[in-house]
């Protein structure tokens, strides 16, 4: 399962950043917040999913442990244009 959000289709970035988190608790201990370290401090697209290991994890802890996958892309550096 897979939740995509896209802020802008028209996009050159090829790089993938990924991580896990992990929430704890039934979502009453959130997880800490994701710095992106994009260059250009903005992301293009991001998507949060789960595979069956992580809803087995959460099945077997009745919700105590809530693991899921969050991709970005960072969007490209703005580059100025000049008037010729």
């Amino acid at each position: 399962m897979s939740t995509r959000v896209v802020s802008e289709y028209d996009n050159d970035s090829v790089v993938k950043h990924s991580k896990t988190s992990w929430s704890y608790a039934w979502g009453l201990v959130t997880p800490k917040d994701i710095d992106p370290e994009c260059e250009s401090k903005r992301m293009n697209s991001v998507t949060s999913s789960t595979n069956l290991g992580y809803i087995l994890i959460s099945a077997i802890t009745i919700g105590i442990v809530v693991p899921q996958t969050v991709e970005w892309e960072c969007a490209p550096i703005d580059t100025p244009i000049e008037d010729l």
